[in-house]
């Protein structure tokens, strides 16, 4: 498949060579002229070009790089893996939550993209073949398009996850909350390679 990731950090990065490992043909969509030696492109030119494209930038930017790109994303699955966090009394918060949430303000920013929230309740080290004790870890996603979330899941179980369905997008506002526990088990245990997982009855 050809995926394209919209942030060259750490989260764009660690993607990229998982999905490369994995036989993807990934892009990162960036203004750098070079990013750890992977493969570059102009955003819109990455964006345009994709089957898949994951939206892996600051929270802050998020909503405005999905509006600038609108047209390039319409009718393409978009993986919005972005956390409206906001750090600046000392101590992670969200900018947004309860009644809306930075997933659906993507999906309102680019009205054709088929958004689907995922990848924001775990590290950059496990995005991708997460090997853990106990089987493998669960994926919670939201999206309107059920087509793009079976395009995601399929991606995502086969690279190592189990995966939760919440619903629709609004969902996000339940999953960006889930970051702050995220982040919160590893301020105290000092510690950041772990993630959630739903236990299920049999059957």
């Amino acid at each position: 498949m050809r995926i394209g990731i919209l942030g060259s950090g750490q989260v764009g990065q660690a993607l990229a060579r998982g999905y490369a490992r994995h036989g993807h043909e990934v892009r990162i969509g960036t203004r750098q002229a070079e990013v750890g030696g992977l493969p570059t492109g102009p955003p819109a030119e990455v964006a345009a070009a994709a089957e898949l494209v994951v939206l892996a930038v600051r929270g802050s930017a998020a909503e405005a790089l999905a509006g600038s790109l609108a047209g390039e994303l319409d009718g393409t699955v978009l993986v919005d893996a972005t956390n409206p966090l906001d750090a600046s009394t000392g101590s992670p918060q969200l900018f947004v939550g309860h009644t809306d949430s930075l997933g659906e303000r993507v999906q309102r920013a680019a009205p054709g993209a088929r958004v689907v929230k995922a990848y924001n309740t775990v590290g950059n080290a496990l995005m991708v073949d997460p090997q853990l004790p106990g089987g493998p870890p669960s994926m919670f996603i939201g999206g309107d398009d059920q087509a793009a979330k079976d395009t995601v899941t399929g991606l995502l179980r086969d690279t190592g996850w189990d995966v939760v369905d919440l619903g629709g997008i609004e969902a996000s506002r339940w999953l960006e909350p889930m970051c702050l526990a995220w982040v919160a088990v590893g301020a105290r245990t000092g510690t950041w390679g772990h993630a959630f997982r739903l236990l299920r009855p049999e059957g």
